[in-house]
């Protein structure tokens, strides 16, 4: 499952930055590494599920303080309204 979740977990770091839309809130940020962390970690299974919170845990600290640095509101609510890991990922993909 690692394997997996790291790939696409570290495109996120790029998430934010591609377009501009006034800068994100810390507050809007805040929101988006929870969110982050409850989608990441909703999916992980019994034996992963330890290993991924925590993973999660120390990612959603690394892209709150992205998000804070170059994050945009339009970036953050696209991320919110995200069901799942893929819809994430899709909200930093050039239009």
């Amino acid at each position: 499952m690692r394997h997996v979740i790291l790939p696409a977990c570290a495109s996120f770091v790029l998430l934010f930055g591609a377009c501009s839309n006034g800068k994100a809130t810390e507050a809007e940020c805040a929101q988006f590494a929870a969110h982050f962390e409850k989608l990441m970690s909703g999916g992980a299974g019994a034996a992963e599920a330890d290993k991924t919170t925590q993973l999660a845990k120390d990612m959603a600290k690394d892209l709150q303080a992205k998000c804070l640095s170059e994050g945009t509101s339009a970036e953050v609510r696209c991320a919110l309204a995200a069901e799942s890991m893929e819809a994430l990922q899709r909200c930093g993909d050039p239009k």
